[in-house]
């Protein structure tokens, strides 16, 4: 029974990362811009393999062969997840996919953007995305993606 939800984790896992990968391009129009994003998993993953260490270690050899080497694949996987993969803000000509949802541009209230290279999405519905770039050289081609830069009209008294 746990070897058969291991080999299912690691299935969907596998579906995911190729829907990610491949699905995600070709979904809701032709991909206009694609940046990479910073990554922020890192500690969660390495919390996850810690656990999945302890585990090992509590079981003290009472483990089938098989489940270990199930969770040292969960291992792998994690490690790949945190160290390897970027997370990517890919931009649509109808909205963008951020964390692999679809925004649509007509539910963006304002665009701001932030020190160390961050993106704001105001939307209105109230929520706030913030995506945070990993090169200058992206900050500048998401901002000619939008319009360029925009400076507020102020009343003057």
């Amino acid at each position: 029974m746990t070897n058969s939800i291991l080999i299912l984790c690691i299935l969907t896992f596998f579906a995911y990362a190729f829907y990610e990968q491949f699905g995600l391009d070709k979904r809701k129009g032709n991909t206009l811009l694609k940046v990479r994003l910073k990554k922020r998993t890192k500690l969660d993953s390495l919390i996850f393999m810690a656990l999945i260490g302890i585990i090992i270690w509590q079981t003290e050899g009472k483990i089938a062969p098989d489940t270990l080497y199930l969770l040292a694949f969960l291992i792998l996987l994690s490690l790949y997840m945190a160290f390897f993969r970027s997370p990517m803000l890919i931009l649509k000509p109808n909205g963008f996919f951020f964390e692999n949802f679809f925004i649509e541009f007509t539910k963006i209230q304002q665009i701001n953007l932030a020190d160390d290279f961050k993106l704001v999405f105001d939307l209105t519905n109230g929520k706030r995305l913030v995506a945070q770039l990993t090169e200058p050289s992206d900050v500048e081609k998401v901002v000619q993606f939008f319009g360029g830069y925009k400076q507020e009209q102020q009343d003057k008294k």
